[in-house]
């Protein structure tokens, strides 16, 4: 084996191996998300970065003539759904959300840290329909660096916070995915809502055999995926639906679920892969058309100010109003540590700029609305990822000087 081969193995293997720590992934999606604002903007790259981002690859069928962004953002983040998916199944199984004592609060609160950034963007916009359809850019968590964040600057990140922030932002993944599902999917056609049907209990049933048959399986994906963008419906959720339907507990005498099993081997493809390229495209913002008009509008004071204030003052209240009526708020969670949790809810990314390209599509300045809602999300995102840093390192703080004392 030549020497460039055995580099290239070790390569493979070491990015295999870094594609499962949480830090190192939130700074790759970060990396390209900085690569493609800067590439965006860079004077002499800025054409090449708009010429790549438009290409439309040439194909026989009409409905997938789509320009290279739009096939990232349909199509590669399919495979971050469908792991968003096995994840889901799997908590809703043997996870946070198997067990109901230990959940509702972190569900009644992500449910709080969805409605208060809504309303407000709502408030702020109200006065023009086409702007107030933008609603659901704030309300999402970006679950991967707001996790990364937690770790970093928090011991107690790998106890009970953990598993409290977890299961609040699997619950918003499951709220966001039912917002696109039914606020950006409009059914065209009832005819491929059958063949949809039909692919999704086809995977139910091969996916439970003894050895499935994996070259069907994956047709049956691809079928299912083009059903639901020929459906209308956004096809991101092909990969949600599939998932849901994979088996959570051991079958014919296996060691682990298939669902976790399946997750484990595709979170590294949607780590490394699916998310950078999407952070890639989705950042490539112009900033020399935004001033300070689109600075001051109310899409962008809606996003910044629901991500920043509404998302934490919504998970607040309502763990607050579940506390007085009784309901145990964690073992080990003090209001303190909650607060810098929940600022870090208001990290968006992911989802939040998913949501800012389908909720202006249909608007006559979509590319405008649309590129000041993303630069929203992400200064929104630095801002909370900031203020939960602070809040964090200040109850650090205060905890050693609390046990020097004693």
């Amino acid at each position: 084996m030549t020497r460039q081969a055995t580099l290239g193995i070790r390569l493979i293997h070491r990015l295999r191996h870094d594609s499962r720590n949480e830090r190192f992934t939130g700074m790759v999606m970060l990396a390209f998300a900085v690569v493609g604002l800067t590439a965006a903007n860079l004077p002499g790259i800025a054409s090449g970065y708009e010429a790549l981002s438009t290409f439309t690859p040439p194909l026989p069928i009409a409905s997938l003539t789509m320009p290279l962004s739009q096939w990232v953002e349909d199509g590669v983040l399919t495979l971050f759904f469908l792991v968003v998916g096995l994840d889901l199944r799997q908590e809703m199984a043997t996870g946070f959300l198997s067990d109901p004592k230990k959940a509702t609060v972190p569900v009644v609160a992500a449910c709080g840290g969805v409605a208060v950034p809504a309303l407000i963007f709502w408030t702020i916009n109200s006065s023009s329909p086409e702007l107030a359809h933008g609603w659901t850019v704030p309300t999402a968590t970006d679950i991967a660096f707001s996790i990364t964040v937690l770790t970093l600057v928090s011991r107690r990140g790998s106890g009970e916070l953990r598993a409290f922030l977890m299961t609040l932002a699997v619950v918003d993944d499951i709220i966001g995915i039912g917002l696109i599902a039914i606020v950006y999917s409009h059914l065209t056609s009832p005819w491929p809502v059958f063949v949809l049907a039909a692919c999704l209990l086809s995977w139910f049933l091969l996916i439970r055999m003894r050895r499935p048959i994996w070259p069907v399986i994956a047709a049956i994906g691809l079928i299912a995926w083009y059903a639901m963008l020929s459906a209308g419906i956004h096809p991101t959720l092909s990969g949600v639906a599939v998932g849901l339907l994979t088996p959570a507990r051991p079958v014919f005498r296996e060691m682990t679920s298939r669902a976790e099993r399946y997750r484990g081997k595709l979170s590294p493809w949607s780590a490394m892969l699916a998310l950078p390229v999407f952070a890639f495209f989705a950042m490539g913002i112009p900033l020399g058309g935004i001033g300070t008009h689109e600075l001051g509008s109310t899409v962008f004071l809606g996003i910044l100010i629901g991500l920043v204030i509404g998302k934490p003052l919504g998970i607040m209240l309502t763990a607050r109003l579940c506390t007085a009526v009784g309901l145990p708020l964690g073992d080990g969670i003090r209001w303190r540590d909650l607060l810098g949790v929940a600022q870090l809810c208001g990290i968006g990314f992911t989802v939040s700029f998913l949501m800012a390209d389908l909720a202006f599509s249909h608007s006559a300045q979509s590319s405008q609305y649309a590129d000041t809602a993303k630069l929203a999300v992400l200064i929104g995102s630095l801002i909370s990822c900031l203020l939960g840093v602070l809040i964090i390192s200040a109850n650090r703080h205060a905890d050693k000087r609390h046990t020097r004392c004693v």
